[in-house]
């Protein structure tokens, strides 16, 4: 396994190359605000490190879609993608024109090669985010390689049940914000080795949060790589890193992006698209409309710009509960399609100038998403009916059990597995690892309210 920089990873084995996450485009990503650090523009001439017969892409945030390398993949590259709710990644992807795309629906196995090893998405729980991770295993090792992904703690659980122990190596983000969570997660899933990395921040990645975390942990360079076995580990440092000291060369990247986008004249109409770009926006979701209900100002520098006020919700107030600052350029490039919201909200060119003591989540998933699948989607999520049941099988029998844990919500259908105990069969919900008889619906193990059991109708 070789770290190319960021989150992105070459994993290889015997007939088998996959790049996960590649990001090495010149350009950076959130219009020229991010680069990975350190920079890894010396790996763009390895010869044989960027060949793969797959490539596995996380997310459509522009750190892990690199648009730029992939729509120079040779037709024959399989490039794996996680089923999101919404279409959004697939598009974007036909639209660069890869060619061979591959949907993977969670926990569902994938073939690799014809000697068993396989790969599968564990996206995260909530869709209000479309971010997931890769369960991987590949010639007698198993990675977990998060991405951008936060994995809730039964999703860890079972992401040991299907690969049948604990994991060889779990590589996730551990930047300051998330520092305690992965900390948490390692010292209960007890990988073998542990690869942190620090997600996203503004212009450059800086080192993960000062500490150490439960495990044999690799730090890995852009070039650096690990060879994995069964019981032990090898790691190469690039030579590139002798005497590395950290400078900002990305300068010039940025100001092309920024002379890609001329500022709109005046008359251009930018207000006009601007107020049917929200009517249009307004239109998806209802559910969305009540859970925003606020009013939101923008104001827009240049020739064609002004301050112009949003009101999202049939409750808006006044005066505006947040305020953007924005240039006509980048504003004009959203509303023209060249670039998206997810860009503009992520780059240094937005600015919050004032915002409510908590942030409407909700407003930044209509902006992000712009999709009414995805909306549709997260509304569904929050909107689950707490007497749902789902069926489930073990061997040849098969239950219609509750479909949320009783305890703390978590969805069974997703992280509960059926084992045998002394009591008979239980259904452990991977959470907290309670167990459910699934003869009588009692909880065994601690103090928590049945779960209802029967025939599937």
């Amino acid at each position: 396994m070789s770290s190319t920089g960021h989150a992105g990873l070459r994993v290889e084995a015997p007939d088998l190359r996959l790049l996960c996450d590649p990001w090495v485009s010149a350009g950076g990503a959130f219009l020229g605000s991010w680069f990975p650090f350190p920079d890894n523009s010396h790996l763009r001439a390895v010869p044989g490190l960027w060949e793969a017969e797959w490539v596995a892409i996380s997310s459509a945030q522009a750190d892990h879609l690199d648009l730029g390398f992939l729509s120079g993949l040779d037709d024959g590259v399989r490039v794996v993608i996680p089923a999101y709710p919404s279409s959004v990644l697939r598009s974007r992807l036909s639209a660069a024109g890869v060619k061979n795309i591959v949907e993977v629906e969670a926990w569902e196995r994938l073939p690799l090669n014809d000697r068993g090893d396989w790969l599968t998405c564990v996206p995260e729980q909530s869709p209000m985010a479309h971010r997931a991770a890769f369960l991987i295993a590949a010639d007698g090792v198993s990675a977990l390689l998060c991405g951008g992904a936060e994995l809730s703690l039964s999703q860890m659980r079972r992401a040991m049940i299907e690969v049948g122990g604990p994991l060889d190596l779990l590589a996730l983000d551990a930047s300051e914000s998330r520092y305690r969570t992965a900390k948490r997660l390692v010292r209960t899933v007890k990988p073998r080795l542990v690869m942190p990395y620090s997600g996203l921040t503004n212009l450059v990645d800086m080192p993960p949060a000062t500490g150490e975390l439960p495990a044999e942990t690799l730090s890995l360079l852009p070039g650096d790589s690990v060879r994995i076995a069964p019981t032990d580990f090898i790691l190469s440092r690039d030579p590139h890193w002798e005497g590395f000291a950290s400078s900002d060369s990305r300068a010039q990247e940025t100001a092309d992006i920024e002379a890609a986008y001329p500022d709109p004249p005046a008359g251009s109409g930018l207000a006009e698209r601007f107020t049917e770009h929200f009517a249009r926006l307004s239109r998806m979701s209802p559910y969305f409309m009540e859970q925003i209900a606020l009013t939101v100002r923008f104001e827009v520098a240049g020739a064609d710009g002004g301050v112009w006020d949003v009101r999202l919700g049939s409750g808006a107030d006044e005066p505006a509960e947040y305020v953007f600052g924005v240039e006509a350029r980048w504003l004009d490039a959203v509303l023209r399609g060249d670039i998206r919201w997810e860009d503009l909200l992520r780059s240094k060119w937005f600015r919050t100038l004032q915002s409510p003591e908590t942030d409407n989540a909700y407003l930044f998933a209509l902006l992000e998403h712009a999709d009414a699948d995805a909306l549709q989607a997260i509304e569904g999520y929050d909107q689950r009916d707490p007497n749902a049941t789902v069926t489930l099988s073990s061997g040849d029998r098969t239950f219609e059990v509750t479909r949320y844990c009783p305890h703390s919500g978590e969805d069974l259908a997703e992280g509960a597995v059926i084992d045998e105990a002394p009591e008979g069969l239980v259904l452990r919900c991977l959470a907290h690892n309670f167990d459910f008889s699934l003869d009588t619906g009692l909880c065994l193990n601690a103090r928590c309210e049945p779960i209802m059991v029967g025939a599937p109708a």
